[in-house]
């Protein structure tokens, strides 16, 4: 035998090894990142250009909510884009008062003189105002399957429904400082931990793409070592226009952290074993989340993406609940923070025994402001997924509010008590 046919068999021999181990790399990578990267994420890639943003809001198709009564006549109501008729030259988007509303679920929405959400029944206080978004608004469900609703029976008294569909936290500490009129005894800051990411977001497609909400918000910067709020874009509808212009988005851009990361996320492509090197620091850590305790001591695992660990959106959340609880006791209120529920949040503490507010949480601890974390009241609960969702199909369902109304009538009753009681 010849040492070239020697030399050919060798070839051979490897290269028919090593084919079957790179297809079965490959394949392991690509699934592996499929399993670990979040949708959420892996819809961003692609480095879209503000070419697209403009694009994509002449060509976006919205369903159009059925306007059944609008007394106030706001300019813009009639708009071709839904977030128009929302729109509010500080807060961003806001619904108008007395608006009575059907969405295409064919669920009607009733609002009072200041815009709040109004409940099937009406008492001669007002105790409580909520400020939120759309878990807060209670989305979905009828006027009288709300958790204000719920809660307003057991504790005799209105409940205040000021939450907005797709607000951030900034959005919901801002609307409650631009109604001071509203005296109630407690105010409650609604805080799902998705929120945080919208409080680093400034045009609204930035942070998610196929959204009616074409809209801008206000947004805190950092100035030097202060946060600084940076004023609603768009000061009135006639402003919209400017968002069809490159150059107007490019100013936006340079504050959206959305956008920015946009810009930063490595292609996702094949050959996948490539890929996956660029994405490991979020694969391994999504794939630590998931040992066993034992190994937590090696590295404290934490969520990747989790904006609560990233140090300037956690300043902003914080900064933002530091001047609630300072606006609401110089009103008189008393201030009380609730991290809102979902099933994946719940189902997640659960499953890996993390809560990925825990920053806040102790920091709330730490101020030793009032708050009550219903995600880790509900991962407490230990619900079977069947019973989750029950409770929540996207939103909240009626169910999902009784359960809600009640873990902060408990809440209320516990520590609260005087305030809540009748003839106080």
């Amino acid at each position: 035998m010849t040492r070239r046919r020697i030399s050919t068999k060798i070839i051979l021999f490897w290269f028919l090894a090593f084919v079957p181990l790179l297809i079965t790399l490959e394949a392991s990578s690509y699934i592996l990142m499929k399993k670990t990267i979040p949708t959420r994420i892996t819809a961003r890639l692609g480095k879209r250009s503000l070419d697209f943003y403009v694009a994509q809001r002449k060509h976006t198709e919205v369903n159009q909510p059925e306007i059944l009564s609008n007394p106030t006549g706001s300019k813009g109501i009639n708009d071709n884009h839904a977030g128009m008729r929302m729109f509010h030259p500080k807060l961003g988007w806001d619904y108008p008062p007395n608006i009575v509303y059907r969405d295409i679920d064919g669920i009607t929405y009733h609002h009072g003189n200041l815009g709040e959400r109004l409940s099937s029944d009406s008492y001669d206080t007002a105790l409580i105002a909520t400020y939120g978004d759309s878990f807060t608004y209670c989305a979905n469900v009828r006027d009288d399957c709300t958790w204000q609703t719920f809660l307003a029976k057991k504790l005799g008294a209105n409940v205040l429904n000021f939450g907005v569909e797709g607000y951030g936290t900034d959005q919901a500490m801002m609307k409650h400082e631009l109604q001071e009129q509203t005296k109630a005894k407690i105010v409650m800051l609604c805080i799902l931990p998705e929120n945080i990411n919208r409080v680093v977001n400034i045009y609204r497609p930035f942070y998610t793409y196929n959204d009616p909400l074409q809209l801008t918000k206000p947004i805190f910067v950092r100035k030097g070592n202060r946060l600084v709020l940076m004023a609603n874009p768009l000061k009135c509808v006639d402003d919209v226009k400017k968002l069809d212009d490159r150059t107007f988005l490019e100013k936006l851009a340079k504050h959206d952290y959305w956008y920015q990361l946009d810009r930063k996320l490595p292609d996702m492509s094949f050959p996948w074993t490539i890929s996956l090197f660029h994405w490991s620091n979020p694969v391994f850590e999504q794939i630590g989340i998931s040992l066993p305790a034992v190994f937590h001591n090696i590295r404290t695992p934490h969520y990747p993406w989790n904006l609560f660990d990233e140090e300037y959106p956690f300043s902003v959340m914080r900064h933002l609940v530091d001047r609630f609880e300072a606006n609401a006791n110089a009103l008189g209120s008393t201030p009380i923070v609730v991290i809102m529920p979902h099933k994946d949040f719940i189902q997640e503490t659960v499953n890996y025994g993390m809560n990925r507010t825990a920053r806040l949480v102790s920091y709330l601890k730490t101020q030793k402001y009032p708050f009550i974390d219903v995600v880790q009241t509900m991962a407490d609960m230990r619900l079977s997924r069947s019973q989750l969702e029950k409770l929540y199909r996207g939103h909240a369902t009626a169910d999902g509010n009784q359960v809600l109304a009640d873990i902060i009538y408990g809440y209320l009753n516990k520590n609260f008590q005087s305030l809540i009681s009748p003839g106080n």
